[in-house]
């Protein structure tokens, strides 16, 4: 568990990540369970199955420091969310490699097409996921690839998504295994523990709509008992409804954000993560936000840049 979040500037790009790890438990809630218990029909006789499929995957454990947000050139760094190790390593160790098999440090590397950076870099991630995929699974996984382009003298934003893997079920040469798509046209992009923060800047539809066209047609479907013809022109109409989209759009940007200068952006980061780490001490779960917040920028000059979180600081202990 985890936020992370790039938010675009005039002049660059503000980055802010926390630095908890939190590990995944199978745990039983005693309400679950006693409510189980209290309807069972035959309370002597509880299938062993049906126990087992009352067990969630839950926070249990959280541990600090682990690195999040780092360099990968001058002009750009990586942030990710969901797994810690891939292939028995560090994913910053992981980028840390492929940084170095790119020679990224050669001022060449900067006017490179990013990409066809992205395309490189996820082709070595790649494989590191598929030997990773030989023995174990693995969750979904996503890096935040924020940069500046010097060519064309703007920031950019690419989320990489690498999907998640069942070891027996595992398709080396699956098209979404890996993707990249570029989101600067947000102006910000978070992900982690990201959902209040997305419906506070979003909206709450952005991530709703499919559901609600899907439940739609559904029920229209069902209502007017359509088949052949009819069945797939409504589905056709109901998906292209424009009054949804402007809907979708109208709560999308219903905060406007005006165009701001890197100190704002790096004031808004930290402000994201803030809110987060507030919030989640009002809710059941255990915090999985927060520890040492690092915070950079890639200033269109001078590339990247630590604003803190980056140095070693006197033990409190004594």
């Amino acid at each position: 568990m985890t936020f992370i979040a790039s938010v675009i500037a005039k002049e660059g790009v503000a980055i802010v990540a926390d630095s908890f790890g939190t590990t995944l438990e199978h745990s039983l809630n005693e309400k679950t369970f006693l409510d189980y218990i209290a309807e069972a029909n035959d309370k002597n006789n509880i299938p062993i199955q049906e126990l087992i499929e009352l067990f969630e995957k839950k926070p249990s454990y959280t541990r600090n420091y682990v690195d999040k947000l780092f360099r990968f050139s001058k002009y750009s760094a990586i942030t990710f969310t969901g797994a810690v190790y891939i292939n028995g390593k560090e994913i910053k160790e992981i980028v840390k490699s492929i940084s170095a098999n790119m020679d990224t440090e050669n001022d060449a590397h900067n006017a490179k097409e990013l990409e066809v950076v992205l395309t490189e870099f996820c082709s070595h991630l790649k494989a590191e996921v598929i030997e990773h995929a030989q023995t174990r699974n693995l969750t979904p996984t996503d890096l935040i690839f924020s940069n500046f382009n010097l060519s064309t003298n703007t920031p950019q934003i690419y989320v990489i998504k690498i999907s998640a893997i069942d070891k027996d079920n595992f398709n080396p040469e699956a098209e979404d295994l890996i993707t990249f798509a570029e989101q600067s046209h947000l102006g910000i992009v978070t992900d982690g523990q990201n959902n209040f923060v997305e419906r506070l800047i979003f909206g709450s539809l952005v991530e709703k709509i499919g559901s609600v066209k899907d439940e739609l047609i559904k029920h229209v479907i069902e209502v007017l008992n359509l088949e052949g013809e009819q069945k797939d022109k409504l589905v056709d109409s109901i998906q292209d409804f424009e009054f949804l989209q402007k809907t979708v759009l109208d709560d999308m940007f219903s905060i406007k954000f005006r165009q701001l200068s890197l100190q704002e952006a790096l004031d808004l980061a930290a402000l994201l993560i803030k809110i987060v780490m507030d919030i989640q001490v009002y809710t059941e779960k255990i915090p999985t936000v927060g520890g040492l917040i690092r915070l950079a920028v890639i200033h269109e000059e001078r590339g990247f840049e630590w604003i803190s979180g980056h140095k070693l600081v006197p033990s409190n202990i004594i």
